[in-house]
């Protein structure tokens, strides 16, 4: 693997990597609970971090996707608990943020607009059924593309236990699913042979 171009990235330093990784970052901490208006802060709070630790990372060990998925889980983890905390407090049930959400594209015809949004928050409602472990192997496997072993060392588990949490995982998401389509959807699973 040596002379990958995100061994180099992670070569060039910190900035490189959130050059070349911040999407990722952002992306997979929304996936993983943290409401997009404080996905921004979630993903500096990841890089803060990547540049502490970054002397500890050996491109030789793992991917640099695989080191950062690691922290990132731990910073959704804790950005979803203070929100948590926030919303006891303040007892907020409406996300402004979610309802202003704008279209990743201009040239959308606005019911393709309306559709992208009911099928990320019907993602997103699924996915916040699963537990933080089940939710972090699932989106890591499925949706980011990671091999189980790579996601089993992210969370610094055992690979059986990614693979049982991976399972347990697609089967509680593919019930959520079918509870939030009403039952009435007979397919089952989301894009997986």
């Amino acid at each position: 693997m040596a002379g990958s171009r995100a061994e180099n990235q992670a070569a060039d330093g910190p900035r490189a990597l959130y050059e070349s990784h911040f999407g990722f970052v952002w992306r997979n901490l929304r996936r993983l609970g943290v409401p997009e208006s404080s996905a921004e802060d979630a993903a500096q709070d990841v890089f803060l971090t990547v540049h502490r630790r970054y002397s500890s990372y050996d491109a030789r060990w793992s991917r640099v996707e695989t080191w950062l998925y690691g922290i990132l889980i731990r910073v959704a983890s804790d950005h979803r608990r203070a929100r948590r905390r926030r919303r006891r407090r303040f007892d907020s049930s409406v996300d402004l943020q979610a309802v202003l959400e704008r279209s990743d594209s201009q040239e959308a015809s606005p019911d393709e607009v309306v559709a992208r949004h009911e099928a990320r928050a019907l993602l997103e409602s699924a996915l916040d059924a699963l537990a933080d472990k089940k939710r972090a192997v699932l989106v890591m496997v499925d949706i980011e593309q990671l091999s189980v072993p790579e996601a089993a060392e992210a969370l610094g588990v055992n690979v059986n236990t990614a693979y049982w949490r991976l399972r347990a995982a697609r089967k509680e998401f593919d019930r959520a699913l079918l509870r939030l389509r009403g039952g009435s959807d007979q397919r089952k699973g989301w894009g997986r042979a």
